[in-house]
């Protein structure tokens, strides 16, 4: 007998080896081994078993198989996962179960053992309609495992069903896995969760130090029910009897993979997952993705639940929109803060309530250095501008992270373009000097525990203004907050991709689901250049559906998804001549089959990003026409090294989300 085993390389091809009689009976497909690759001992996953092979020159034995092993459950999610979205298989393994490679011998003790005091799930008390959607869930569940959805309205109550849901399958012996879009918002939900599960609750990220994450899996393989909670990558977690996920906020685009392969969408691989292991999967949102309300309100390919009401009676706060056009409280020349959201955050200061304040740009300011000049001062590697950080003293690039310095234009005619949320935290504190401002973006909460660290003090009320970018417009609860204020709405839906509207809507949206979710009543001002924009009304009426349906028009007269499949075949490399042959190389390859839905090469919208020139083809396919295309991207990926100039890289994002 014979195996196919493949390594964590970016390599197609996979490698024969002779099985031991020993290990005939008890080796199959997804099974960890060790073997001899290149003189090393070597680990690699079974992909298949024969006992007829071609090879005709001398094989390799396998020599064990490894105590790690993972669930079958998901190994197939892994092998549909390198199908659907052309990547080889070892390449799979390395991104997702990389923690299967590593020594998993735990050497010190790095988990908190300590029993919980834990309250009894029974204490949750659940409304008529969230009972209603409770029962219907296993009802639906029961009947199929079609994919189900919970639309509520932000502070409706969907973690307290989550709760009730997990209580129900840990006591049925069955594992449950809670998927979270970013590890800023993990802090919060697991310390819900351990409020009634103790020690059971387990977190999994990518910040996570291998002790820890030996140490978790460690606790797995006991084989006791027990609870992931985790941004995507906790979708590979090796649990076992696994009955229930929940992927909450479905709608993020953080759950997709965008700058290397695999380009997964864990929304849609827990789809997958719990198809093969039989589980109940949760979908939740108050701002659902435009495929997920196509899927369950339109045509009916998921289960959909509504809840339309806050939980325990707290109302929508109401929504006010400023023109700021018409704003005459202009400080130190900048047009930051309405006289009115200055009022209002004085007022809510003397009730001894908090604000949150979003304003989605981080750093201190963009600047060009003649102010008679359109153009500002730009990254050399990047095709974006810089922007200034004042702690920082220097100007740096937000894709690629490079740091210049501020001093040599110190002496010029410089002018700041826009404002940051590190200039809105100084003129913050000069106009509230006593109110206590934090500010939460990717450069002050750039970890999990700085993270931790800012919730924990303004859930604490040392701090009564939260300052921040989209970090802040998701997931929080916090009872005392009255007051949120959007600052300058309408960035983002002038980008040029096809999504632009739709990430504005639910930033918005959710952003004003902050406020007033207890019973004291909650406000939210949305200041504006646009305040006419279609966009922004729908939001203040809470007009969800009338958005969706709107933009569903959109898509289809344009041809975007949900309607169709779009794929993104991304070209980089540092010339641009060879990125443009190699983008037209393919192009020729795929023009016959695609001739009226492939668009390019062309160069996209940022061209160059890290010091590469950026090219992309678009292909826009029918559902029933996909599995055509993919036969035909996996045979340029395996004749890619032949086909790609040197130099050139080359990214097949399936389900692309973004045109950028």
């Amino acid at each position: 007998m014979y195996a196919q085993v493949c390594f964590p390389f970016f390599i197609s091809k996979t490698f024969t080896y002779k099985i031991p009689n020993k290990l005939v009976e008890n080796l199959k497909a997804g099974d960890l081994v060790q073997v001899k690759f290149k003189n090393k001992l070597c680990k690699g996953f079974v992909t298949q078993i024969s006992n007829k092979i071609s090879f005709k020159g001398q094989l390799n034995s396998i020599v064990s198989i490894d105590s790690t092993q993972i669930p079958d459950d998901l190994w197939k999610t892994i092998v549909w996962m390198s199908n659907y979205y052309v990547t080889p298989i070892g390449k799979i393994t390395q991104t997702t179960l990389s923690w299967a490679f590593k020594n998993n011998i735990v050497k010190k003790k790095a988990m908190n053992t300590d029993e919980y005091n834990c309250q009894s799930v029974e204490s949750i008390n659940l409304s008529d309609i969230q009972k209603n959607i409770y029962n219907q869930i296993h009802q639906f569940f029961l009947k199929d495992l079609k994919p189900q959805f919970l639309y509520g309205v932000p502070g409706s109550g969907k973690t307290e069903i989550y709760l009730k849901l997990t209580d129900y399958f840990l006591n049925q012996k069955k594992s449950c896995l809670i998927l979270i879009p970013e590890i800023a918002l993990s802090s919060q939900i697991f310390l819900r969760f351990q409020k009634y599960f103790g020690d059971r609750v387990l977190l999994w990220h990518s910040q996570a130090t291998d002790v820890y994450k030996k140490n978790v899996l460690k606790k797995l393989k006991s084989n006791n029910a027990c609870i992931i909670i985790g941004a995507r990558s906790a979708l590979f977690t090796p649990l076992n009897n696994l009955g229930l996920i929940i992927v909450d906020e479905e709608h993020d685009s953080s759950y997709k993979e965008t700058e290397r392969q695999p380009c997964y969408n864990a929304r849609d691989l827990a789809i997958i997952r719990a198809k093969y292991s039989n589980a109940l999967i949760l979908l939740g949102s108050a701002t659902p993705s435009l495929e997920t309300y196509y899927n369950s309100i339109i045509i009916n390919k998921y289960h959909l639940h509504e809840l339309n009401e806050r939980y325990g009676g707290a109302q929508l706060p109401k929504v006010k929109i400023i023109d700021m056009n018409q704003n005459e409280g202009i400080l130190n020349g900048q047009n930051f803060f309405s006289d009115h959201l200055i009022k209002q955050i004085d007022s809510t200061l003397k009730k001894d309530e908090q604000i949150l304040i979003l304003h989605n740009r981080r750093g201190f300011s963009s600047i060009k250095v003649c102010k008679d000049s359109d153009d500002v001062v730009k990254c050399k590697n990047c095709d974006v501008a810089l922007t200034f950080h004042a702690r920082l003293h220097m100007l740096v690039c937000h894709h690629c992270h490079q740091k210049y310095s501020f001093d040599k234009y110190t002496n010029q005619d410089i002018s700041f373009l826009g404002y940051g949320t590190e200039q809105l935290e100084i003129i913050l504190n000069e106009l509230f000097p006593t109110a206590g401002i934090i500010r939460m973006d990717s450069d002050s909460a750039n970890s999990m525990n700085k993270q931790k660290n800012i919730l924990n003090k303004f859930q604490n009320r040392e701090y009564n203004i939260l300052l921040g970018t989209q970090m802040i417009a998701k997931g929080l609860d916090f009872s005392n907050i009255t007051l949120v204020a959007v600052l300058n709405a309408d960035l983002g839906m002038l980008i040029p991709d096809f999504r632009s509207h739709e990430k504005m809507f639910q930033l918005l949206y959710q952003v004003i689901g902050r406020s007033g979710r207890s019973h004291k009543i909650g406000q939210a001002i949305i200041q504006t250049y646009q305040p006419d924009n279609n966009l922004i009304h729908l939001v203040t009426n809470y007009q969800s559906k009338k958005f969706y349906n709107l933009h569903l028009d959109s898509r289809q007269s344009l041809q975007y998804p949900p309607f169709i499949r779009l794929v993104r075949l991304l070209f980089q490399s540092p010339n641009i001549n060879q990125c443009i042959d190699s983008a037209t190389k393919i192009y020729n390859i795929l023009k016959s089959d695609f001739c009226d839905s492939i668009i390019g090469p062309l160069p996209c919208p940022i061209e160059r990003l890290s010091n590469k020139v950026r090219y992309h083809i678009l292909i826009k396919i029918k559902p029933e026409n996909l599995k055509f295309i993919l036969g035909r991207l996996k045979k340029i990926q395996d004749k890619k090294e032949t086909l790609l100039n040197k130099n050139v890289k080359l990214l097949i994002d399936i389900d692309s989300i973004s045109v950028l």
